[in-house]
């Protein structure tokens, strides 16, 4: 097995890097990088079972994996570019996919691996309360979410899952807004979507609230059914069920009010190295949700040109049942 893809080095190794391969046979597993990885690397995989190479190129680990008479390879079909694949196939080699057996894998966590994700959901948290404490009228979303991601590096966090998310007012109506200029105002709903990394794993959370008190009634109740939809589901979703029986719960809830046609994008994904991997949780998922799998619980309705609501907690299930990292309480916050 052959593995070049920066996420699923990341998942085999441990070791983040921007260059290298992880070789794996019956009798080894290599991970072959470039100088400037090479003493990082063996440091902190000096107790694992992986032996650190140095090679300049693919080429030279190609040739290496030739030398060993070896005529069939599994690599990562989807991730394969196509001057990969065309050195793979100037080889000879004979390739078969292993992202079948990489991705159900990775859904299964380890304790390490929880570990890594009740940390990393711990200090999004943290960093979330401080922001709360220093948003001010004026500030611009990019503004926002530059801070938010500064306290989680503050607070211990490697990095960022993904771009943060941070939305004012009428733009809370699309579901990834690209954070802008525009500025926060007394009344405003603020709809933020962040997580962060420990250990190369990732949180995902999803707040949405007021800044300063609004009269808008609409709002205040389309809250409260998003915020049962979101309960309900957590609630329910159980070991041995299918990714559409989740998104069912929440979804069936919000159309007593009307509100599915608004609920535009599915219940949740899988969490873990990357921000979306497998289970998925959606009206047209078989996907079975089995314990030790992490996946997103974010239930969400978006009304066009006026605002959005979504509420998601990165979650487990252990002994059959859902079991939230996030510690915080979802009720309707207003500054």
């Amino acid at each position: 097995m052959l593995t070049a893809s920066p996420d699923l080095r990341r998942y085999l190794t441990g070791f983040a890097s921007s260059f290298g391969f992880v070789y794996t046979d019956a009798q080894e597993s290599v991970f072959f990088t470039d100088p400037r990885y090479a003493e990082g690397a063996r440091a902190a995989l000096k107790d694992a079972f992986i032996a650190v190479e140095v090679a300049q190129s693919e080429e030279t680990v190609l040739d290496y994996i030739k030398s060993k008479k070896i005529k069939t390879l599994a690599v990562p079909m989807e991730r394969v570019s196509l001057p990969q694949y065309a050195a793979l196939k100037k080889r000879r080699f004979k390739l078969t996919d292993s992202m079948p057996a990489l991705e159900d894998r990775m859904c299964f966590k380890t304790e390490e691996e929880i570990g890594h994700i009740a940390k990393a959901c711990g200090i999004a948290e943290r960093a979330f309360a401080d922001l709360l404490g220093q948003l001010k009228e004026g500030m611009t979303e990019n503004e926002t979410a530059g801070l938010l991601e500064y306290l989680m590096r503050k607070h211990g966090a490697e990095d960022r899952s993904f771009e943060t998310i941070v939305a004012f007012g009428k733009n809370t109506s699309v579901p990834h807004h690209a954070s802008c200029e525009d500025k926060l105002k007394k009344g405003s709903v603020v709809l933020i979507d962040f997580g962060c990394k420990v250990g190369g794993y990732c949180s995902d959370m999803t707040r949405t609230f007021l800044f300063g008190e609004n009269k808008d009634d609409e709002f205040k109740e389309v809250y409260a059914h998003v915020l049962e939809a979101h309960r309900i589901a957590a609630e329910n979703i159980c070991n041995g069920m299918t990714g559409i029986q989740a998104d069912g719960f929440a979804r069936d809830h919000l159309k007593k009010y009307g509100l599915d046609k608004f609920f535009t994008h599915s219940l949740g994904h899988g969490i873990g190295v990357n921000i979306h991997e497998a289970p998925r949780l959606s009206a047209g998922s078989g996907d079975i949700l089995r314990n030790g799998m992490v996946f997103s619980v974010e239930p969400g309705v978006y009304f066009e040109g006026k605002f959005g609501i979504r509420i998601e907690d990165s979650v487990t299930i252990e002994n059959d049942r859902v079991k939230s990292f996030m510690k915080t309480e979802k009720g309707l916050t207003v500054l």
